[in-house]
């Protein structure tokens, strides 16, 4: 007799000294979290892993869960976790523990950050970028990928650094590129990652999704935790000369308000350039009269190989952006340059090279030839004792270089005698963010 988890349900299981077991599960149609601890939460695990109601009762009867087991179960199907026409939908007793609604944003975030704090110290990866492929069908005038690059992953590369992931603990697959929907095995890989109950985010400029109504569809159906669009502006002759591609607005909206009408996340992120200063007020409003998230910076990534410089924002343009934007009781200082990229995260490129993160262009090495627990285990905690703040060169000699972001993937390149360079781009930012900062504060 055969039980099915629905597609909308994800769930991460951790083992932890204090408590036996604790599961974090998100029912991702109706956007509610759940928390299992001890025994209901080493059950729960078996049970997705082998859905299979013989083995269930074996492993129950053995690990002395057999008194819980029916109820257990009936609870699980009235709550919509587990499809099972021969489990009936009853129980008097509640096993699942704070049904918390993503409406309760404050209670969420609370959740989110426990949850951060038990991969943090179960030393989990918790996220895990798969950058698919770097072609892209937009022209962007501000694009930082490489050009003429045409590696792309594989659905059998990307299903063994799913499954060694899972074994690290990983929570959620982000997956990206280029533009990772014209990636052969874009579909694929999203299935797969969902199989495994993961959480999954789409990054995407949504052509593809408008031109193949079918690949929307199935993107629907597979309840991803988000889906981010870039707007660079709602209004089609900015938009569009930013992308160089005409109509590329129009595809963009028609696709964020189908995923919003199937109660999909979306995250819309405006990122400014010289092209589109100020739009993000505009494309905010519009984000929130869907629903959608929001997300807005003004990092500017220099690319020599692009040309891309006349896309960069001058740092009176960058002040007043940050003037509209910054949290007043923040200056933004942090005590070490670096934060836990490489250490609860990974992004994989799409030659198989493994990232930090998403921000940090640093190869710790490729996956043909080190596995994600090795370099988790050994180039991680070597990069992190040795990029230390101490370490940048003609820094911390004026008083802007506590507003400095301090992130390297805007200060360019690593120098050979592992010090990392003073940055053009990161000093600017620092300047305006403080002008700004110092500005709204009236000091």
């Amino acid at each position: 007799m055969n039980i099915k988890i629905p597609p909308y349900i994800a769930s991460n299981t951790y083992t932890t000294p204090k408590i036996s077991s604790v599961s974090f599960i998100l029912d991702l149609k109706n956007s509610v979290h759940y928390v299992l601890l001890g025994e209901c939460s080493i059950l729960w695990n078996f049970i997705i892993n082998s859905l299979d109601y013989d083995e269930i009762l074996n492993f129950a009867v053995k690990n002395n869960l057999r008194g819980i087991l029916d109820e257990f179960l009936g609870e699980l199907k009235a709550k919509n976790f587990i499809i099972a026409d021969f489990i009936p939908a009853s129980y008097n007793k509640y096993y699942l523990k704070y049904a918390i609604s993503e409406k309760s944003e404050n209670i969420i975030t609370f959740l989110k950050y426990k949850k951060k704090l038990l991969c943090d110290s179960l030393k989990c990866l918790d996220e895990l970028r798969l950058s698919l492929n770097y072609t892209c069908n937009l022209n962007c005038k501000h694009c930082c990928n490489p050009k003429n690059m045409y590696d792309e992953m594989t659905f059998n590369q990307a299903k063994e650094i799913i499954d060694e992931a899972v074994t690290l603990g990983v929570n959620s697959v982000s997956i990206s590129g280029g533009e990772c929907t014209i990636n052969k095995d874009f579909l694929k890989i999203a299935k797969y990652v969902r199989s495994k109950y993961l959480e999954l985010d789409i990054l995407t400029n949504a052509q593809k999704l408008f031109d193949d109504k079918s690949l929307l569809e199935n993107i629907i159906n597979l309840y991803p935790s988000s889906v981010q669009v870039s707007l660079y502006s709602i209004n089609p002759s900015v938009h569009d000369y930013l992308t160089g591609v005409k109509g590329s607005l129009d595809k963009s909206l028609y696709v964020i308000k189908k995923l919003r009408e199937s109660n999909t996340d979306v995250n819309i992120c405006c990122v400014q350039f010289s092209y589109n200063r100020g739009s993000y007020l505009d494309v905010k409003k519009f984000a929130d009269s869907l629903g959608c998230g929001f997300i807005t910076d003004c990092k500017f990534i220099y690319n020599p190989n692009n040309n891309n410089l006349n896309a960069k924002l001058s740092e009176s343009d960058i002040e007043e952006y940050y003037l509209n934007t910054i949290d007043v009781n923040n200056p933004r200082s942090k005590d070490d340059i670096f934060c836990s990229g490489g250490m609860d995260r990974f992004e994989i490129m799409p030659n198989l090279d493994i990232n930090p993160c998403p921000y940090f262009y640093y190869t710790l090495g490729n996956y043909k030839n080190i596995s994600l627990t090795e370099v988790k285990n050994t180039t991680v905690k070597e990069l992190h004792n040795k990029f230390k703040r101490e370490n940048l060169k003609d820094c911390y000699k004026y008083d802007y270089c506590q507003y400095c972001l301090f992130c390297p993937r805007f200060s360019g390149s690593l120098e050979k005698d592992g010090f990392l360079k003073k940055s053009e781009i990161l000093c600017e930012d620092a300047k305006a963010y403080q002008k700004a900062y110092l500005r709204k504060n009236r000091v």
